[in-house]
């Protein structure tokens, strides 16, 4: 495994596990071209993640099996309204040995690449996302407009309206740890489609970090699950 880290851009070409990389690259194939039951979960244990240098989660797309993703990019967004949290709001590329790739902000999916079903091709809005701000606030605000475009087809421009709504404190388990994190859905809904459907948070109750959320790729394609096992720190981004 070779890799460049400098202040802007933290760049892993090779994705490992314990029994290694072809392994990985296998598993991960899989999970992106395959919406049926894979390869057994890749399970990785709480100390060889904590011992690991690289920011990680567990995806698992549809009913794939799980894959475990260590993170390619980190870059710092140059379009996203201003925030007090600027500094965290970097674009975190997880990028697969074959150039499949999740994009995510906070823990929101704002891309994808080279998924079997499809792709989001932009999730974008002229607010701030309220994920970004911290749903655990009382400041921050419960709607959000967002404009979402995606494919097969030419999907392109299509206006979102989310709704959060706080649903109750649950135990998700983190590394082998039972974690009590606060469980919110965002309501969405498309009016030119009449679509609507409804993804998952789970965060934090101090940080606001987004430790777990199910979302949908985008209308009338799979949810994607992902679990962070370890946080990127943001020190490399300027």
């Amino acid at each position: 495994m070779s890799f460049i880290l400098n202040s802007k851009t933290l760049f892993i070409i090779s994705l490992i596990t314990l029994s290694g990389c072809s392994n990985t690259s296998s598993q991960i194939a899989n999970m992106v071209k395959e919406s049926i039951i894979g390869p057994p979960d890749s399970v990785i244990s709480a100390s060889k993640i904590e011992s690991s240098p690289y920011a990680s989660i567990y995806v698992r797309v549809n009913k794939s099996s799980q894959a475990y993703v260590l993170l390619a990019f980190a870059e710092a967004p140059q379009t996203i309204p201003a925030t007090p949290f600027s500094k965290k709001n970097a674009e975190l590329k997880w990028v697969s040995s074959d150039a499949a790739m999740l994009v995510t902000r906070n823990g929101r999916l704002l891309k994808t690449v080279n998924l079997f079903d499809g792709n989001l091709v932009t999730l974008s809005s002229e607010q701030i996302d309220p994920i970004s701000l911290g749903l655990h606030l009382t400041s921050t605000p419960m709607q959000w407009q967002s404009t979402i475009d995606w494919q097969p087809g030419y999907h392109f421009s299509y206006k979102q309206q989310s709704t959060f709504t706080f649903i109750a404190d649950e135990t998700v388990i983190i590394n082998e740890s039972p974690v009590i994190l606060k469980r919110y859905d965002e309501h969405v809904f498309i009016p030119k489609l009449g679509i609507e459907y409804n993804n998952q948070f789970w965060i934090d109750a101090t940080s606001g970090m987004v430790f777990k959320s199910n979302q949908k790729i985008a209308p009338n394609l799979p949810y994607i699950d992902i679990t962070l096992l370890k946080p990127y720190t943001f020190e490399d981004i300027k």
